[in-house]
């Protein structure tokens, strides 16, 4: 195996980081995180209502996991591609803010829900809102930093991802506790259950982020003065992208499938778990959700940081995969501690496996990201993540927590077995994202390097 040590910049133009003030640079850094914090918090806000809104919409677990992943997923997935195309080609900032604007009102507007259509439709609008901010993000985080700095930017992004999981329970379960106690009355709606005020609680306050949004750079507008017009908007044509993708398929099609299966672990966890808790220790969701909440604070953060660091370590010690050998270390460790947590004869034991879980349920939201980066040629980089992510909502979104609820209601048939379903997921997923990561190995630095060297009329020879 050739190994490397850093990863030089791409050979295109548009992939040169702009030298910009660090400051601004750090700044959208932060903002851009800030947002991930609060598109995980509006996805996740279900969680912890999957109960309440049971019982006032009356639906069983298969469709509560429907609601909260495969229409999200399947939403997130169509947008994804012609959102990407646009962010290939247009003001990343702007389209960005329209992203965060639109999920974030149709977060609160699931708070007006009286039947489970309605909440459908406005699972829709967050999904299509937030398959803008991780192409986004990633393609503008690249740009800002040169190379050997984008790793570790890329990881702080990441953490934001655990940060919104844990803030997400922590102040869904504060919030649905005190509007239990305090039910809201609004002029012309009346008394709202709490669960609806805790939907309108949590999407609301992410409007600031577009606020923020204002001050962040887009190096594209500075590179127009440099370039023509044409040569900015123009993009690379979908015909190059796949044909990049079509010769490294090994390499896409083992990460991507494998990602996406230890996602359908991960999504599958986080979204019953909470449940679990309530079904088998009596606890509350609002307890459920400040415990799980303050535990996935601290170790959620520390699992994808810690990810994130391991593998510029194994990079730096010239593993090209290094990110890779994280991925498959993670596919193997995840049910040895998410056996236990669910095998747990009493709460008390579950919650140091329930910490261990959460760390590494996030331990990839940085390094799948960063992999992308390293595979794809930098003008692709939008529509190469926006395959991956909507690949990754398909499995993990779509397919793990839709799988427990039909597990449960139609296999098992008991709602008190919502832990051996968890754990069937998981283990299944875990079996599958392996041996696929694995067959990676050997062709990752090769399209690695074609990444790095791409140039237009490599693949457009005709032209």
């Amino acid at each position: 195996m050739t190994s490397t040590t850093t990863v030089p910049a791409p050979a295109t133009p548009c992939a040169t980081p702009l030298q910009l003030n660090q400051g601004r640079a750090h700044y959208a850094l932060g903002v851009l995180t800030l947002a991930y914090v609060f598109s995980i918090m509006d996805r996740q806000v279900l969680s912890l209502l999957v109960g309440p809104i049971q019982q006032a919409l009356h639906v069983n677990d298969a469709w509560m996991g429907l609601l909260h992943g495969f229409t999200f997923a399947a939403f997130y997935s169509l947008a994804g591609l012609p959102i990407a195309r646009a962010l290939d080609r247009g003001n990343r900032r702007l389209i960005i803010m329209v992203g965060i604007g639109l999920w974030c009102l149709a977060t609160a507007a699931s708070g007006l829900a009286s039947e489970f259509w309605h909440l459908l439709l406005a699972r829709v609008g967050v999904a299509v809102g937030e398959a803008v901010l991780l192409p986004g993000a990633v393609s503008l985080i690249s740009d800002l930093f040169v190379p050997h700095k984008r790793g570790r930017a890329l990881g702080v992004f990441g953490a934001g991802g655990p940060i919104g999981v844990g803030g997400g329970l922590l102040a869904t379960g504060l919030v649905l506790g005190y509007f239990s106690a305090h039910p809201l009355t609004l002029p012309l709606l009346g008394t709202l259950a709490p669960w609806q005020t805790t939907l309108m609680s949590i999407g609301l306050p992410g409007l600031i982020v577009l606020l923020l949004m204002a001050g962040v750079p887009e190096p594209r507008l500075n590179r127009a003065t440099r370039t023509t017009p044409s040569a900015v908007a123009s993009g690379v044509p979908l015909g190059e992208v796949l044909a990049f993708l079509r010769a490294n398929r090994r390499t896409f099609v083992a990460i991507v499938i494998g990602m996406g299966c230890y996602n359908a672990a991960v999504y599958g966890g986080g979204a019953w778990v909470p449940s679990y808790l309530v079904r088998e220790f009596g606890w509350t969701y609002a307890k459920a959700g400040t415990v799980m909440g303050l535990i996935m604070c601290v170790s959620s953060p520390l699992g994808v940081l810690g990810a994130s660091w391991l593998g510029e370590y194994w990079r730096r010690r010239g593993v090209a995969n290094g990110n890779l050998r994280v991925a498959i270390c993670a596919s193997i460790v995840l049910p040895l501690c998410v056996t236990p947590l669910l095998l747990a004869p009493s709460a008390t034991l579950a919650l140091p496996f329930l910490a261990l879980s959460a760390a590494l349920w996030v331990s990839l939201f940085g390094i799948g990201p960063a992999l992308i980066v390293e595979l794809a040629p930098a003008p692709m980089r939008g529509q190469f993540i926006a395959l991956f992510t909507g690949v990754l909502n398909l499995l993990g979104v779509g397919i793990g927590p839709l799988a427990i609820g039909v597990i449960t209601d139609y296999v098992l048939v008991d709602p008190a077995a919502i832990r051996y379903s968890i754990l069937v997921v998981t283990l299944i997923a875990c079996v599958l994202a392996c041996p696929l990561l694995l067959c990676a190995r050997h062709s990752f630095e090769h399209t690695a390097r074609r990444a790095r060297e791409w140039q237009r009329a490599e693949l457009t020879p005709n032209r």
